[in-house]
């Protein structure tokens, strides 16, 4: 028991032993080598590591606290598990490329939400031998030993861990300073966060949607440390809605993150839930992801997408390149074509991918037009 556990819950406490002992079970998998692979949807990888870790992580924490909901990246939504006001949110493996490519750049996430904020988190990296933990108002800590988010207060030599393509786009209408890039950079979003926390690196930028599960033990991590995690508009965090999901991240301590936030505030990402009907607490009304929205009367909507001259704008740098997703009779159907697509190309900011709903045909040989 580490000196620390005195002043931790029950709760979170239970939340660092299921995180090791997921840990243990993940690297079993990884020494092993040679863990049967798939793909959940195009792009996005899952290993059965990842699935049994899932398994494991569920069992222990739904037994110990049945009432709870549950909110998992390896899980399908459910609304009568993860529509509670506290739920266990949980990344199985954050980083699992790493895992599969053998770097050790891969953790545990685990954190408790209660009304839409982390109260309690741990990131468990079994190969970097760091295990963070922290809940609200009790600080935040490394391996027992406290941590403390860095002083910087300005962009020029600031420590970034971010895509270095990102940064140097010519899109940029002031170029950015010259800074010092993560090189490896981990493609575990947690592990960024968290060493942010350390004072280590000053901040991490991901100009694109992360789900809860990629941010939420990072966030109470990085804020106890005295830091600062919100989207790139500088919103809080505000976990478990319809879509579980954020526009973007910047994690900095507090000098640096406003300078941050009014850099790259002019990017255009739009918020996962902006099409998902607010929260409201009814016997009549419920969360539910977009994709599971009641289908409108409406056909023909486009899947597109291709590399942006602006990363603020929508005008796109070349036509002929553009990637046609394809045609579909439903936005529903659209949505999910759409987020395959779109989250195959997380981290490059200027690769976006949009919905085009036609509704309006013209025929040039009659010059009528035809409303869908």
């Amino acid at each position: 028991m580490q000196e620390t556990d005195a002043g931790f819950s029950e709760e979170t406490r239970l939340l660092r032993e299921v995180a090791v002992e997921a840990g243990s079970l993940a690297l079993a998998y990884f020494e092993r080598g040679q863990t049967p692979t798939w793909e959940k949807y195009p792009g996005h990888p899952v290993t059965e590591a990842d699935i049994e870790s899932n398994k494991l992580i569920r069992d222990r924490l739904m037994t110990a606290r049945p009432d709870y909901g549950w909110l998992s990246e390896e899980t399908a939504l459910s609304k009568s598990t993860q529509l509670e006001e506290t739920v266990w949110c949980v990344d199985p493996i954050d980083g699992t490329r790493a895992f599969m490519s053998g770097q050790p750049y891969w953790c545990i996430g685990l954190a408790l939400i209660k009304r839409g904020r982390a109260v309690a988190g741990v990131v468990h990296a079994p190969l970097l031998g760091e295990t963070y933990i922290a809940e609200w108002g009790k600080g935040a800590f490394l391996n027992g030993k406290p941590l403390k988010t860095s002083a910087c207060n300005e962009e020029e030599g600031c420590r970034m861990i971010a895509a270095e393509s990102m940064l140097t786009h010519p899109a940029w209408r002031v170029p950015w300073p010259k800074m010092e890039l993560a090189n490896p950079k981990p493609n575990a979003t947690l592990l960024r966060m968290c060493w942010v926390a350390t004072g280590k690196w000053d901040a991490t930028l991901a100009l694109w949607r992360k789900s809860d599960w990629d941010l939420a033990a990072g966030s109470i991590i990085v804020e106890e440390a005295g830091g600062l995690a919100t989207t790139h508009l500088g919103e809080p965090f505000l976990f478990n809605r319809s879509e579980p999901a954020q526009r973007s991240l910047i994690a900095a301590g507090k000098a640096l993150h406003p300078l941050l936030v009014e850099r790259v505030k002019g990017v255009r990402l739009p918020d996962p839930n902006w099409t998902v009907r607010p929260f409201e607490k009814t016997e009549t009304t419920e969360q539910r992801p977009m994709a599971d929205m009641p289908e409108a009367k409406q056909l023909l909507h486009l899947v597109i997408g291709g590399e942006l001259k602006d990363v603020s704008g929508v005008e796109f740098e070349d036509l002929s390149k553009i990637d046609f997703v394809g045609a579909f009779p439903s936005y529903k159907a659209a949505y999910d074509a759409w987020k395959s697509a779109a989250q195959s190309t997380v981290d490059n900011a200027e690769m976006r991918y949009f919905i085009l709903h036609a509704h309006r045909l013209l025929d040039p040989e009659t010059g009528s037009h035809h409303h869908v």
